[in-house]
């Protein structure tokens, strides 16, 4: 009996020492699984570290190219601003230039009319003129011929006065006197 409990004593022992070994090897085994989840979940945290900082660079980005947007948006609004304002004016100046050509030629058909008439009033003027000249050339022989008459007719009427007074002298018997002149 001694050794039936000897013997039962050492298949005890070493069905504990299989059953340590056994549960040594799953604690191992374990270990190491415990170790991959804690491996796999350091990496993830790392993934998830990089990929919220990745996804905090991307919202900056995404907020400056936002801003950069806006702000294109605001030029691009005035611009088109401006460039309504400015095909207005060009579309006034060039209004303006038509306006300002039909001006120029009205004004250029009017100082052609103008010198046509400064021609013809030149012209009628050197009739004038013309005629001027002969009128003062006959007043100025009329008046010569006046003047000529005039002095005949003056001394038509001395020889008459003379004549007079000599016939009246004669008539009186009384000596005559020397005619004026």
């Amino acid at each position: 009996m001694k050794s039936f409990l000897v013997t039962l004593l050492m298949v005890f022992a070493l069905a504990l020492c299989g059953l340590v070994a056994f549960q040594w090897k799953r604690e191992v085994r374990l270990r190491q699984r415990l170790q991959q989840l804690v491996d796999e979940v350091q990496d993830q945290k790392e993934a998830i570290q990089n990929l919220n900082g990745l996804v905090k660079r991307t919202e900056e980005e995404v907020e400056r190219l936002e801003n950069i947007r806006k702000q294109l948006t605001s030029t691009i609004q005035t611009n088109m601003a401006e460039l309504s304002r400015l095909d207005k004016e060009l579309d006034k100046a060039l209004r303006e230039n038509e306006q300002l050509k039909q001006q120029v030629e009205v004004y250029k058909e009017a100082l052609t009319q103008a010198n046509a008439n400064i021609e013809r009033q030149n012209e009628i003027i050197a009739q004038q003129n013309e005629e001027m000249q002969k009128l003062a050339e006959e007043r100025n022989a009329i008046v010569v011929r006046y003047n000529d008459l005039v002095q005949q007719f003056n001394d038509l009427v001395q020889k008459w006065n003379a004549q007079q007074e000599a016939l009246a002298a004669a008539a009186t018997n009384a000596p005559a006197t020397a005619p004026r002149r």
